[in-house]
């Protein structure tokens, strides 16, 4: 198996505003989750700006409420997004679905600018489905998961999850009638789709642009011919599908069913799981990502404090991004204040 591993992994980042304690090399525990299974809130996802690494991304909207309605209009809209930053970052989408109350994205940013693209289409798909339902407020529920798929077994499995996604839900039996935005039709035919964004420009009025939005191919398959190579995607793809149609037992819902939902309804139930920092099956792979993410993390705070207290110089690792200064280090633990305190004070 060849492994996607790098010399930089992804790590957790802590931010100051939350919890400005946990800066403290002598205060990190190096624990991922607490003991009811939930992910120390202490620890924030690292953003990993290299280039070289595969991103599986995940968001989902608040209270998982159906906010991206699976029809035509969406399904052109958010594509517009989509392919206008793809456009704009260069990053390569591998695989790509669009459910009611979430989505994932599988790509890779030779740019190193994944956290820009991710940015801007959650600002763009936010704001405009807002608009669409005439609603305002919060729509993304938290900001979004960043995998690292550690080798080409997981960067294949990633992407069959991704594109039989909606069956793996009971939402459609064939994942390519889904009505919503999938990759699933350009990944059997390798054609590419064209979509349209709409802006305002002030002096200009409104201006529409077209994009292509393109699904490459897996690494391990751009040596293949093309017909070869969707002749193994089609069956790869086909097979993934019966399995999850016997595991379900057809129970599905149907188009028409899927067409009268309300949006901003609220599922009868939603599974909700701790997401690790990687995407991996393989046990000795997640327990070396495991040990150098926690190494790296140590050096962060280490490095992070020194910034913070004038150092401008001080080494980062490489492709982190440095913390905000607004908030000088703790000297000691925080505590609450009392009363007495207060009237100390006064």
């Amino acid at each position: 198996m060849q492994r996607l591993v790098h010399s930089v992994p992804q790590l957790f980042f802590r931010f100051i505003s939350y919890c400005p304690l946990s800066w403290y090399p002598q205060h990190y525990s190096g624990k991922q989750t607490k003991g009811n299974g939930r992910t120390d809130l202490r620890m924030r996802p690292l953003r990993d700006r290299d280039p070289e690494i595969y991103h599986l991304i995940t968001l989902r909207t608040v209270e998982a409420r159906l906010w991206i309605t699976p029809c035509r209009r969406v399904r052109r809209l958010i594509g517009g997004v989509v392919a206008r930053y793809q456009e704009i970052f260069g990053i390569i989408i591998f695989a790509g679905e669009f459910l009611g109350n979430h989505y994932h994205l599988l790509i890779k940013a030779p740019n190193g600018n994944a956290d820009e693209f991710c940015e801007n289409i959650n600002r763009e798909i936010a704001k405009r489905l807002n608009k669409l339902h005439g609603r305002e407020g919060k729509f993304w529920s938290r900001r979004y998961d960043d995998q690292q798929v550690l080798s080409y077994d997981d960067l294949l499995e990633a992407f069959l999850y991704i594109t039989t996604n909606a069956t793996r839900h009971g939402l459609i039996e064939d994942p390519a009638l889904w009505p919503g935005l999938n990759s699933y039709r350009q990944s059997v035919t390798g054609e590419a789709e064209v979509y349209s964004f709409e802006r305002y420009i002030p002096g200009k009025g409104t201006v529409i642009s077209t994009h292509t939005l393109t699904i490459s191919p897996l690494p391990q398959h751009q040596n293949l011919s093309s017909k070869k190579r969707l002749r193994i995607i089609r069956r790869l793809l086909i097979e993934r599908t019966k399995a999850l149609i016997a595991g379900r037992k057809g129970k599905f819902a149907n188009i028409s069913h899927l067409r009268r939902q309300v949006p901003g309804a609220r599922p009868k139930s939603v599974s909700r799981s701790p997401r690790p920092p990687c995407y991996t099956f393989d046990s000795a792979l997640r327990l070396q990502f495991r040990k150098l993410r926690l190494h790296r993390r140590k050096l962060y705070d280490e490095a992070s404090i020194r910034y913070r207290l004038g150092q401008r110089n001080v080494m980062f690792p490489e492709y982190t991004f440095k913390p905000p200064t607004h908030r000088l280090p703790r000297s000691k633990p925080f505590t609450p204040l009392k009363p007495t305190d207060l009237f100390a004070a006064a």
